[in-house]
């Protein structure tokens, strides 16, 4: 005959349940300090952009660089993946609800999805108007255009190293943390305010090669390589927020590496359905149901404490049945039968 028992624990207080082990650290209330303050650069980097954009703008037109325009029409596309970013903050922070039992978690790396594909499309307009402007023969106006990359380049290169420091402030990129979730969202945003940053430094090169005697088509060859580093980095975002969605296990966290610490626990005789997925960068949770010939009633909490501890791990659930085991030599392998 066999039994189950368990415990919950919840802030840090623990309740005896029946069969779980229940473990956070999250607070899903109002926003913490750290995301007040990823909030608040965010907002900083969004006026920015807004109040530089017209002049931009006029100034590309103006100088008759591609290279510009495209940084200009990217700069659009900006404001608009800047204000969806802040959205999907502030809905990611909200409690849960009998509805959302985890909350809305998941808003940002949906918001990251829209950056990403806005990211392509941009990319796309940015090629075919490189294309066209290898075939005109008005050379852009050097002098302006040199005026005009170097004023977008000083405000996008603000913009990227605010939204650098809100992501990863105080933190390593590789081991993120609950304030370090909102990353996957920012980096959309960073994603596009890079875009821009190196289409200006693009158009200052372009524009003194061509003041110093060099040919025209160094400006929409400029932007060609701009739209090559956005493909890039665009598909790079779109690939993590599509594995969070499908709920893969993050890669700072190898599940072979959590099944032999769960494993190796005192008490412990046999893994069962084990579960790692992500509601988002910083909000790792694990699921996990072992089998023990041990009658210590805080197994649960203990080994839910171990795995949250030991992996900086938000959500972590344990189930822990106990009874005589069925199955040798199942402990390392997982594998046990009912």
């Amino acid at each position: 005959m066999r039994h189950s028992h368990g415990a919950q624990g919840h802030e840090g207080g623990h309740r005896h349940g029946d069969g779980l082990a229940l473990s956070t650290r999250a607070t899903h209330g109002d926003l913490t300090r750290g995301v007040a303050r990823q909030e608040r650069r965010l907002r900083i980097v969004l006026a920015m952009v807004s109040g530089f954009f017209l002049l931009e703008v006029l100034g590309a037109f103006a100088a008759r660089s591609v290279v510009l325009q495209a940084d200009a029409l990217h700069l659009l596309t900006d404001m608009l993946a800047l204000g969806v970013s802040l959205a999907a903050m502030r809905v990611a922070a909200r409690q849960p609800s009998p509805r959302f039992t985890f909350g809305l978690r998941r808003a940002e790396p949906v918001a990251a999805i829209f950056s990403a594909l806005l990211v392509l499309a941009t990319t796309v307009g940015i090629v075919v108007e490189g294309v066209a402007a290898l075939h005109e023969h008005t050379p852009p106006r050097a002098g302006l255009m040199l005026v005009v990359a170097t004023a977008a380049l000083v405000v996008n290169g603000l913009s990227v190293w605010l939204l650098q420091g809100a992501m990863f402030h105080g933190h390593a990129p590789d081991r993120p943390t609950k304030e370090h979730g909102h990353a996957l969202n920012l980096r959309g945003a960073w994603l596009h305010l890079l875009g821009d940053t190196l289409a200006a430094l693009a158009a200052l090169f372009a524009s003194l090669f061509i003041r110093f005697g060099g040919r025209p088509a160094a400006d929409p060859i400029a932007s060609f390589v701009v739209a090559a580093i956005l493909l890039y980095g665009s598909v790079r975002l779109l690939r993590d927020a599509t594995l969070v969605l499908l709920e893969a296990a993050p890669n700072h966290l190898a599940v072979a590496t959590i099944r032999q610490v769960i494993a190796d626990f005192p008490g412990v005789a046999v893994v069962q359905d084990l579960h790692v997925w992500s509601l988002g960068a910083g909000h790792e949770a694990v699921t996990v149901h072992v089998r023990s010939d041990s009658r210590d009633p805080e197994l649960g909490v203990r080994l839910s404490e171990r795995l949250r501890s030991g992996f900086a791990v938000e959500y972590v659930t344990v189930q822990v049945e106990v009874g005589e085991r069925t199955c040798d030599g199942c402990k390392a392998s997982g594998g046990a039968s009912s």
